[in-house]
């Protein structure tokens, strides 16, 4: 009984960290992530599980949250002593990770994911990681032994799912979990960021959600799993709750809209477009460097998922830097990077990601005008033809029309609801459940997991991720990604492989028996091999051997 009082002592108030944070850099104070902080304390001081969904606009400085707690965690820790951000592209922990690194130096924070082992098991005080690296360690699978599970079966999981659950688990940017509007859309993801924050959750483990676009069948797929175990609380903007500060500074930006039935070359050529500042982005890789060629000595970055990691890391370091009058761009660029441009041209695409392409227009304090365009001429990529459609159908209510931001947002929020309320796909709930059982039965282990991951070719749709090496730099700072597919394709029409840093041509035969059937990338790490092998690229341009995105 003596001892509740004393604990007490020790709860530093989230608010007023926050407060101190915003203070010290000049920064507005955001009312609903102050009371998303409140409301936190409360559960908290009830001892009670939770978890809370942010539902906030591009812009609104979401990210602030991850600071405030970890600064509670190595001030105070009683109720978490770790804080794990979990984000869906290594681009954005990238990123992240290297503001927080800054502000808390390289010591606390660590980015951790299949191409970064900063803190292999999850130890630091602060991991920002990716959706699939956290999911492997949390069924028992470590991704620095990897290898080793699939080898022979076993793992120090422990220590990894130990640091697990005595952190405070930040899921952002949610939506983009689901991949929705791809044609190859699996929903493995999902049900893989949802079994673990059950899990979590019912366990004890503080679980926070945060989110701009989340589709209402999404989010009642999420609330009907957790309400079963614990209890949810949402803060949404603009639903019951307002920030008049952050709705005031919405207001005084204006968002013009137009769809252009034409090239992207005759948009660009128009004379308004001339001085200012254009974020060009495009849904496949090939469209991205074709532009890029013609225009190129006009102050451009080109930045997309085919770029090796190096040479992504200087272009972003330039971007944030250098602030280019233009930037061409695959979908890599939607969420996480934070710049500001006056016109976005956008292919057509869903409408979930249009908004999140719309959020890079008019971002920053001061930037009070952006222009959207739609250019219905450019190639609709990976997404699903009929979403894609529907979305252009909606926004066409809105073309050559100009809207407040605030109005705008409410608008693009209005058809996303409309649109995938009609084509949304129920989960199958196989993945969420063999997540679920994995994390329950002690006597389940790496072998297990990796009998799971084979029957379903990972939990995760970026799982399948194979490593391509340019033949003459066959080294893991020149290599890029390419999805089971593009490795497939790659594989078959190359026939080479890297082992131990040595390039290996396989003959007809083994290329047939590892294309047969199964997970291309479980068969390469089961033969030892590193990735594939490619022919040499253009590393400014990229590998642009494939069109399907990215």
């Amino acid at each position: 009984m003596g001892s509740r009082p004393e604990r007490w002592l020790f709860l530093l108030e989230l608010k007023e960290i926050y407060v101190d944070i915003c203070n010290q850099k000049g920064w507005k104070l955001r009312s609903l992530l102050v009371r998303a902080l409140e409301v936190i304390e409360e559960f908290f001081s009830r001892e009670e599980p939770f978890i809370l969904m942010l539902s906030l606009p591009t812009g609104y400085g979401k990210t602030t949250l991850t600071e405030t707690l970890f600064k509670y965690a190595i001030k105070n820790g009683y109720f978490f002593s770790k804080v794990i951000h979990v984000l869906p592209m290594r681009s954005i922990v990238d990123d992240l990770a290297r503001k927080l690194k800054a502000e808390f130096g390289e010591d606390q924070v660590a980015a951790q994911h299949m191409g970064l082992h900063e803190s292999p098991f999850l130890a630091k005080p602060c991991v920002v990681t990716t959706l699939d690296t956290f999911i492997l360690n949390f069924v028992k699978i470590p991704t620095v032994e990897l290898r080793k599970a699939i080898a022979r079966g076993i793992s120090h999981h422990d220590f990894a799912r130990g640091m697990i659950y005595s952190s405070l688990v930040v899921f952002d940017e949610f939506h983009l979990f689901s991949g929705l509007g791809s044609l190859r859309e699996e929903m493995k993801s999902l049900e893989a960021a949802v079994a673990s924050i059950v899990c979590l959750s019912t366990a004890g483990v503080p679980v926070v959600v945060a989110t701009a676009t989340l589709p209402t069948p999404m989010k009642n797929y999420l609330m009907e799993k957790a309400e079963e175990v614990v209890e949810v609380e949402e803060i949404r903007f603009g639903e019951r709750l307002e920030d008049e500060s952050f709705s005031r500074e919405r207001k005084a930006k204006t968002i013009s809209l137009r769809i252009e039935d034409k090239c992207l070359e005759e948009v660009l050529q128009a004379p308004n477009n001339t001085d200012k500042r254009i974020l060009i982005i495009l849904n496949t890789v090939s469209e991205a460097v074709n532009i890029y060629r013609k225009i190129k000595n006009h102050n451009v970055v080109l930045l997309h998922g085919k770029l090796p990691e190096r040479r992504r890391k200087e272009v972003i370091k330039r971007i944030l830097k250098d602030n280019p009058r233009i930037i061409v761009a695959t979908q890599v660029v939607e969420a996480g990077v934070d710049i500001s441009y006056d016109i976005l041209i956008t292919a057509p695409c869903p409408v979930d990601r249009l908004i999140q392409r719309a959020g890079r227009v008019a971002r920053h304090k001061g930037d009070n005008e952006g222009e959207v365009i739609i250019v219905l001429k450019a190639s609709k990529g990976p997404y699903d033809a009929e979403i894609v459609d529907m979305t252009v159908q909606k926004v066409k209510l809105l073309d050559n029309q100009s809207l407040n931001k605030l109005e705008f947002d409410k608008k693009m929020e209005e058809f996303l609801n409309q649109i995938y309320s009609k084509v949304y796909l129920e989960p199958t709930n196989e993945i969420y459940e063999v997540i679920m059982k994995l994390d329950e039965y002690v006597f389940l282990a790496a072998k297990d997991a990796i009998k799971a991951i084979e029957a379903f070719c990972g939990f995760t749709d970026s799982f399948g991720i194979v490593s391509a090496f340019p033949e003459s730099k066959p080294l893991i700072e020149y290599a890029i990604g390419l999805s089971e597919r593009e490795a497939k394709n790659a594989l078959w029409k190359y026939r080479k492989v890297l082992t131990r840093g040595e390039i290996q041509i396989l003959d007809e035969k083994n290329v047939r028996k590892l294309l047969r059937g199964g997970c291309l990338s479980l068969k390469l790490l089961r033969g030892g091999f590193e990735g594939i092998v490619i022919p040499d690229f253009d590393e400014e341009l990229g590998f642009v051997g494939f069109n399907h995105g990215d």
